[in-house]
């Protein structure tokens, strides 16, 4: 009995250790409070209650907020290389709107689900700052209400002028 102690102990400080989070890169902070995340060049409010987590990217900065009912799974996606998430090109629908002088690109399409069927991607893309792309699968429409709030509560840092080359831009540019 003691043995098996002994090894439960061991087997938890070794998953504890191996288990460690990622911390956030610099310049970005999530207010959890407030439900403020900022990076470099932008700010969004997600509503209360989610809680975040930094995930593995390979050349961009990817990361997710899980609603408390664990039911919504907003991603971000956040550098150059991340594309366009957001764009008119295979979209049910398409809209670019600015605030603050800055665009912002909000699309709808069909995605596959990984079982042979098709969910609904919702995405949102902010060109003009830094290439940060917000975006998630819902199996109802309904839940289009989060893209909407994350785009009203956007306010830009600081942008990339929309006449240099911008990779965020050429990766997928909308179709006017």
């Amino acid at each position: 009995m003691t043995t098996q102690r002994f090894l439960l102990v061991i087997c938890a400080l070794i998953a504890t250790s191996c288990s460690r989070s990622r911390s956030l890169p610099k310049g970005v902070s999530w207010d959890k409070e407030s439900g403020t995340f900022a990076w470099g060049s932008g700010e969004v409010k997600v509503p209360s209650g989610f809680t975040y987590q930094v995930d593995p990217g390979v050349d961009t900065f990817e990361g997710h907020f899980i609603a408390p009912d664990g039911k919504l799974i907003l991603r971000h996606d956040i550098g150059w290389y991340a594309g366009a998430w957001a764009s008119a090109k295979d979209a049910s629908s398409f809209e670019e709107r600015l605030i603050e002088g800055a665009r912002i690109w909000t699309a709808r399409r069909h995605w596959p689900d990984g079982r042979g069927g098709t969910t609904t991607l919702l995405a949102i893309t902010f060109p003009d700052s830094g290439c940060a792309n917000f975006f998630l699968y819902v199996p109802r429409v309904e839940d289009a209400q989060l893209i909407t709030q994350l785009a009203q509560s956007y306010r830009p840092h600081l942008r990339q002028d929309p006449g240099t080359n911008n990779p965020c831009l050429n990766s997928s540019v909308p179709a006017k």
